[in-house]
């Protein structure tokens, strides 16, 4: 597997972990200023531990909509979720501040693709073919969303 396809994720992963904490697509404080500190007197020895903890939630919140059998953003084969894993154990994320610079990063990410744009969950291939080319379209199907207020899950069979 491409180190840049499991860096890829992880970005994805932080910008819509971000944005969709910030428009309330679920009931998360992991990127408010007091999580930090809260996180790391909770658990002082590890590492990356907003984006973790978020990744983790969103997984529940989206199995509950899509359903726990598929795969989406936040629960792919356990292959790739352990060298996720292996990469933000030893590796910083990235994580967004400004709402405009994770828009940014999912645009980069989408590389011009389009969405239909409907709501809700949304199957958009299936788990074999994880590749870049599904980045780029859980990119558009996110930054779509975002841009135009809905919700969606995209999610793999």
């Amino acid at each position: 597997m491409k180190s840049e396809l499991i860096d890829n994720i992880i970005t994805l992963r932080a910008a819509v972990s971000f944005l969709g904490e910030k428009m309330s697509w679920w009931d998360t404080d992991f990127y408010q200023s007091s999580s930090q500190e809260f996180l790391d007197y909770i658990f002082p020895k590890s590492f990356n531990t907003q984006f973790l903890s978020a990744c983790v939630s969103i997984r529940s919140f989206i199995d509950n909509e899509v359903g726990a059998n598929y795969y989406h953003l936040f629960r792919l084969p356990v292959i790739l979720e352990e060298l996720i894993s292996n990469v933000t154990k030893v590796s910083d994320v990235n994580l967004f501040k400004y709402e405009e610079e994770a828009l940014y990063t999912l645009k980069v990410l989408a590389l011009n693709l389009s969405s239909d744009g409907n709501k809700g969950p949304k199957n958009i291939g299936s788990v074999d073919q994880i590749n870049e080319d599904l980045v780029q379209v859980f990119s558009i199907e996110y930054l779509t969303a975002f841009e135009n207020n809905y919700i969606v899950h995209p999610y793999l069979n």
